[in-house]
C-alpha cells in the first residue's frame, strides 16, 4: 500500500539495476523509474527490460511506482507503455505532453491492456509532464483529459529551452508556468509536482525552491539525487501546527453547526466551509497507512 502522499518523486535511471534496487529503501513517496531523458538511445531496450524485471520481482513497499516512458510519438514509447502496464505499475508518466489528445490516446491503450491483463479498470494512473510553452497553455485541458490523471509534473529544463529564457535563483522567469500548472491541477482535482533543483549540491537553493512551490500549492517536488529527499519531505509534509489548526477548525465549525450556524471564529478569524475542506485535507495528508 502506498502512502498516498506525493511529497517527493525520485527519478531512478532504468538502465541502472543497482540504483533501482537501492531506491527500495529511499524515503521518496514516489519512485519514477526512468526510460526517457537520461537513458541513452542505445540502452532503451535494456532499460525497459530492467524495469520489467524490477516490477515483477521487487517489493517496492509503500512507494508509488511510476514509469516515465518515452514519447508516444515514437514506437519506443508505445513499447514502454505496454511493458509497464502489463507489469502492473502504479502509474505512467508521459513526457512533454502538449495536448489533451495525448492523454486520451494513452488512456485508450491502457484501458485495453488492463482488460487483457485482468487489471481492474482505471487502476493505472497517469502523470503528465508539462515541459513546453504549449504544454503550459494547454495544461487546463490536459489535467481534465482522463479520470486516470493524477498529477501535472513541471519539467523546467525543457521548458526553459523552449522559452529561451534564463531563470535566476528566484525562478521569477518561471512564475507563469508554476502558477498555470498548479492552478490547472487544482481545477482538475489532481496534484501538482514541482521540477527538480538541478544544482544538486546547493541544498539551500533546494530549500528555497521547495518552500516557494509549497506556498503556491504544490503537493511535492521532484528529486534527481537521494540527498535531496530529506529537505523535500520535510517542507511538503504536514506539520504538527497544521494538524492542530485543522483539528481546531473542525471542532469550532462542528460546534457552530450544532447551534444551526454556518460560521465560527478561531483566534479572532472568521472560518467557514472552505476552511473545513482545507482542514479535512490536511488531516487526510497527515495520516499514514
Amino acid at each position: 500500500m502506498t502512502t498516498g502522499l506525493r511529497r517527493s518523486a525520485l527519478y531512478v535511471p532504468g538502465d541502472n539495476p543497482k540504483m533501482i534496487e537501492k531506491s527500495l529503501v529511499m524515503p521518496a513517496d514516489m519512485l519514477v523509474l526512468n526510460l526517457e531523458d537520461g537513458v541513452a538511445l542505445s540502452k532503451k531496450d535494456e532499460a525497459r527490460a530492467n524495469i520489467v524485471e524490477a516490477l515483477k520481482s521487487l517489493d517496492f513497499g509503500r512507494h508509488e511506482v511510476v514509469v516515465r516512458i518515452n514519447s508516444l510519438a515514437s514506437e519506443t514509447g508505445w513499447q514502454d507503455l505496454r511493458a509497464a502496464v502489463s507489469c502492473r505499475t502504479d502509474g505512467i508518466c508521459l513526457p512533454k505532453v502538449e495536448e489533451a489528445d495525448e492523454i486520451r490516446a494513452a488512456d485508450g491503450e491502457i484501458l485495453r491492456l488492463e482488460a487483457d491483463c485482468g487489471i481492474p479498470e482505471a487502476s493505472i494512473k497517469l502523470h503528465a509532464m508539462i515541459e513546453s510553452a504549449a504544454g503550459v497553455v494547454n495544461a487546463p485541458a490536459i489535467a481534465r483529459a482522463s479520470r486516470r490523471m493524477s498529477s501535472l509534473v513541471f519539467g523546467s529544463a525543457d521548458y526553459t529551452k523552449d522559452m529561451r529564457c534564463r531563470p535566476g535563483e528566484d525562478r521569477s522567469e518561471l512564475w507563469l508556468a508554476l502558477q498555470m500548472i498548479v492552478t490547472s491541477a487544482r481545477a482538475g482535482g489532481i496534484d501538482a509536482i514541482d521540477a527538480p533543483c538541478f544544482d544538486i549540491r546547493n541544498l539551500e537553493l533546494l530549500r528555497r525552491e521547495a518552500l516557494q512551490a509549497r506556498r503556491l500549492g504544490y503537493e511535492g517536488k521532484s528529486a534527481i539525487r537521494p540527498g535531496q529527499l530529506e529537505i523535500i519531505n520535510l517542507i511538503f509534509d504536514v506539520t504538527p501546527e497544521e494538524i492542530a489548526w485543522a483539528e481546531s477548525v473542525l471542532a469550532e465549525l462542528n460546534e457552530a453547526g450544532s447551534k444551526g450556524k454556518a460560521l465560527a471564529t478561531l483566534e479572532g478569524r472568521l472560518i467557514e466551509e472552505p476552511h473545513r475542506i482545507a482542514a479535512e485535507r490536511i488531516l487526510r495528508r497527515g495520516r499514514r497507512p
